[in-house]
Formats: structure tokens, sequence, C-alpha cells
């Protein structure tokens, strides 16, 4: 073993409370012995620990396998080790195998309830309600348990009126159509698979070419309202508000792939709004430290928590909260594309 390379301590990252303002001293060389912090053991290496202080006191995921470009914190590179992404185990799918899928709670839709709050939905789209061209369906909101993140299915089929969260950012994903995202005058074309972001403050208006369907998030979870004319608070900061899902940008994660739409880029710095493709398989069961809302584009599968599965098929909707144990399979042999928005903000791809 070449001393001057770190190791393997773990595959995944470790969970672990810090304090603000105590310092911590990171094991970079994956030999200590008290994982994931520095005992020494690097001294016959050319490797040396990461120290830093806590910016405040909170559960952070600090890496395992070493390999991460963000020291001390994980970046999902441990999904990289292998060929394949981490999939269900033998023993994990034996333990499951005799559980029934859970039913919709109305008929064809609803909710198929699951641990721990989560859920799967399949919408009704007659409950929509409509002002002017724009109907909206409600998927996601507070009475679901949600704590941050609402998410609305918005249809427009001609000019919308205008729509502002004073107090909420917004990110917008096209589901189908094309036309314009107006945001306080700037236009932007829009068609499938684009997020784009809306600032708080920033009043916003759909402009279809026909008719456009727009999977929208809200947070914090805050009450719409509709101004006759706008206020001229477009953030020129952040200009590019739009970007379009293009597989040759997207991030590889062994098998799978992911592109993330808007995050800090675009202005956002609590939701992270992605894309991501699964091929066909179980993935390992697993947990975020974010709150999760996704929209199945392509494909068809089953949603796994620890006692209930549920399945799910395109424009279906599951909602997990922060640290909800989970493992999505797609069971279509072409395999399966969803849209997913988070908070907090952060990478897809990071998981403990």
């Amino acid at each position: 073993m070449n001393n001057n390379e770190p190791v393997i301590a773990k595959p995944k990252p470790y969970l672990v409370s810090v304090e603000q303002g105590k310092r911590y001293a990171w094991c970079a060389c994956g030999r200590s012995k008290t994982q994931p912090f520095c005992d020494g053991a690097h001294r016959d290496t050319a490797l040396m620990p990461v120290v830093f202080v806590a910016e405040k006191t909170e559960d952070v995921l600090l890496c395992g396998c070493k390999q991460t470009r963000k020291r001390p914190f994980c970046d999902g590179a441990h999904n990289n080790l292998q060929d394949t992404y981490e999939e269900a185990s033998a023993t994990e799918i034996a333990a499951m195998q005799n559980a029934s899928l859970v039913t919709r709670d109305r008929g064809d839709f609803g909710k198929a309830l699951l641990d721990g709050g989560a859920f799967v939905l399949t919408p009704d789209h007659s409950a929509a309600t409509r002002k002017g061209a724009l109907s909206a369906l409600s998927l996601i909101d507070r009475s679901d348990g949600a704590t941050h993140l609402s998410l609305t299915l918005f249809t427009a089929a001609g000019r919308t009126p205008w729509r502002l969260y004073e107090e909420s950012d917004t990110v917008l994903f096209v589901v189908s159509g094309n036309g314009v995202i107006n945001i306080e005058g700037v236009r932007f074309d829009v068609g499938p698979q684009t997020g784009v972001f809306v600032r708080m403050g920033e009043a916003f208006q759909f402009e279809p070419k026909g008719e456009m369907q727009i999977a929208t998030a809200i947070c914090p979870q805050g009450a719409a309202c509709w101004p006759d004319q706008l206020t001229g608070s477009f953030d020129k900061r952040f200009p590019d508000r739009c970007v379009a899902f293009d597989r040759v940008k997207a991030n590889i994660m062994a098998d799978r792939f992911y592109q993330v739409l808007v995050d800090e880029q675009v202005g956002s710095t609590g939701v992270t709004q992605f894309i991501g493709g699964v091929p066909l398989s179980r993935a390992a069961f697993h947990r975020h430290l974010y709150e999760e809302a996704i929209v199945i584009l392509s494909g068809e599968g089953v949603m796994w928590t620890e006692n209930f599965p549920a399945q799910v098929m395109p424009g279906d909707v599951i909602y997990l909260p922060a640290r909800q144990g989970h493992s999505l399979e797609c069971t279509t042999h072409d395999g399966m594309r969803l849209m997913g928005v988070f908070y907090p903000s952060g990478s897809p791809a990071i998981n403990y």
C-alpha cells in the first residue's frame, strides 16, 4: 500500500453532530481508529488531517471514502467507487419480500402513505383551481406534513396573470410544453425539462405556446398574491435564471446520472433542483439530510421505505421528509427519469 494514498475507511459518509465554534480534525488518510476524526495515524504518510471550526451546531456528513473534493464534507464521491450504484442487498430484499404494495387513498388517485410521513401521490387533475388561463393543483404542502417545501402543478393554457411570492423563493420545472416564463419583464424561452428560478419578491408570468405544465416548488411555504403591475425587483446579480437539461453536462454517478438545474449558480441558496436518470435496478436503502419532493417523468417502479412499498408511475409525486430511509426501484428496462427538489440546498449525490 502506498502510504501517501488515502485508504477507504467507510464507503459512505459519517453522520456527525458538530457544535458551533468547536474545532475538529477530520482524518484524511483513512487510517485513524477514531473515524471520521484524526488519531495521529497519518504520521507515516504525507497526508495531513483537515482542521475546521463548526460554523453552527448541526448534523453534517463527513467523508468516509476520503475521495471527496469538498474536504472534510461528503460530496457524493463514494457513489463512483464502483461501476454500478449501490443496490439493495439480498438481506434487504428478503426482509421486504412479503410486503404488499400500498394502495392510494382515493381509488386511482390520492396518497399511498409510507413510513415516517413519506408518501407517493397520484395527482387528481380534476381538483385543480383556476384563475384566468392558469390552473393550479396543490401536490405537497404543510397539511401533508411538509415543513419547508411545497409543490404545485401549474397548467398554463394562455398568458397567465402575474403571480408573486413576497417571502418565498420559487423553483419552476417545465414538465411539458414550450413558451416563455416572464420574470419582472425579463423573458426566458423554455421547453420541457427546463428549470427556472424566481427570487422572493419577483413577479412571474407564463406565456405558453399552446399549453405548458410547470411543477413549482415554493420555499419556505407561503401565500401568493396577484399583482396588477410589476415591482421592478428583478435581481440583476443573477441574470441567467433558466437551465435546460443537457445529457452531455450531466454528472455521472456509477451507472446513473444527474444534472443540477437550479442551485446557487442561478441565485438559489435554499433549494436545489435536479433531473436524474435511474437504470433498471433497486437502490440500497439510504437517507438524506434534506426534505425532498420528486416527480416521476418517465419509467415505472416502486418506492420502498422501512415497512411499506408503493408503485410509482409517470406523473406520480413522491414526498420524503428529511432523514427518511428509502429505496427507489426502477422496473422499466429503458430506465426512469425524475425531477427532484430538496431543502436545504446541496448535492443529490450525498446520502448516508
